[in-house]
């Protein structure tokens, strides 16, 4: 990914609040799952506000007792530009939400083995994109990604190998440019 100029930017990981039992006897069941964003640029779109949450119990015990250090910016020791003061946060309703998304899986497969909730796209598309904007997803499947952009009055393309998933999602939503491998010469002509 690098050669291809794409930077490392975040790393979030999705927990699976009723991850299914594990079904090897010398394993754990899987109950996460890594989601890593890469950027072309440094500078990108971000709308964090979009997923704010609410600033929970700590307000009332961990922002009660702040050391002089909480109240100023503390740069980072090794010199990463990072820096924090707390006391900002002191009269704030919300907060930036943890990278750790706690959602249940899906329950209907939706024909698919690899289905995973509504939620999990949205929270995506709310942080990186606005209304109009397009979302792509090279590995389409069920459509669960174009599905909820195109609720959410976002364009989407979907790219999908397995013809029965593209006409299963081509069935379910319109408009949505969805693409397949095997089809790209009528696609292109079209």
């Amino acid at each position: 990914m690098r050669k291809q100029g794409w930077l490392w930017t975040e790393e979030f990981i999705w927990h699976k609040k009723n991850c299914y039992p594990g079904k090897w006897p010398n394993r754990f069941r899987d109950a996460w799952e890594r989601l890593l964003q890469f950027n072309k640029n440094k500078k990108f779109n971000m709308y964090q506000e979009a997923v704010m949450v609410p600033m929970g119990d700590w307000t009332k015990t961990r922002l009660k007792n702040l050391s002089e250090t909480d109240k100023t910016r503390d740069e980072s020791k090794v010199g990463s530009g990072f820096g924090k003061n707390i006391s900002n946060w002191l009269e704030r309703d919300k907060a930036y939400p943890t990278n750790v998304l706690h959602l249940a899986t899906e329950c209907n497969n939706k024909n698919h083995s690899a289905a995973f909730p509504e939620d999990l796209p949205e929270w995506f598309i709310k942080l990186f994109t606005q209304v109009g904007d397009t979302v792509m997803d090279p590995f389409m499947g069920s459509g669960t990604t174009n599905i909820v952009a195109n609720r959410m009055r976002r364009n989407s393309i979907g790219i999908e190998v397995v013809e029965d998933y593209y006409k299963l999602v081509k069935s379910q939503i319109s408009p949505v440019q969805l693409f397949l491998f095997a089809e790209k010469a009528k696609y292109e002509q079209s």
